[in-house]
């Protein structure tokens, strides 16, 4: 009969350092799970990086497809018939790298009410003209574009406001 308290004090002791190894072993998991959600962070965030410095590149290359069409369209009248077809092949080009954008969630800025935001404009140049608000939009000289996805401005809009409290002389 002295074995039996014998035994379960053993079995006890052995269940205690059991205990303990897997309390360790499930610390381990804990802090590697941990390092692993923030290395997948930092890997998420180098990503969106790149992608938004890859669009911010491919502005340039709208940016030139919108000035080529905008020229074409000025001597359009002048231009010879391979000269309009290749006006067109520019213009189709230029309708699918749109495409591509805004299957990518990149979208033009859109002001709204005709009002500039700072935040999403680098004003060029301002204009006085009473009967019109300050901050209202004369011209957008360079389209801005926003990252629709994760709200991120890749470029600026640049603008011509309204500014009224301007002294001419």
């Amino acid at each position: 009969m002295d074995l039996v308290p014998l035994a379960l004090e053993s079995l006890t002791a052995t269940m205690g350092s059991e205990k303990e190894r897997l309390k360790k072993k499930l610390i381990d998991f804990q802090q590697q799970i941990a390092g692993l959600k923030l290395e997948l962070a930092v890997q998420a965030e180098d990503r969106q990086k790149r992608e938004n410095a890859f669009f911010t590149g491919l502005l340039e290359i709208m940016d030139a497809f919108e000035s080529i069409e905008d020229n074409l369209e000025l001597k359009k009248e002048s231009l010879d018939k391979p000269a309009r077809m290749l006006g067109k092949n520019i213009c189709a080009i230029h309708k699918k790298l749109l495409r591509f954008f805004q299957s990518a969630g990149v979208a033009p800025i859109a002001f709204q009410d005709g009002k500039a935001v700072m935040a999403q404009c680098k004003v060029l140049e301002t204009r006085a003209d009473p009967g019109r608000e300050d901050g209202s939009l004369v011209e957008i000289v360079k389209k801005g574009y926003l990252n629709t996805r994760d709200g991120t401005i890749l470029r600026k809009a640049e603008v011509i406001t309204i500014r009224n409290d301007i002294i001419e002389r």
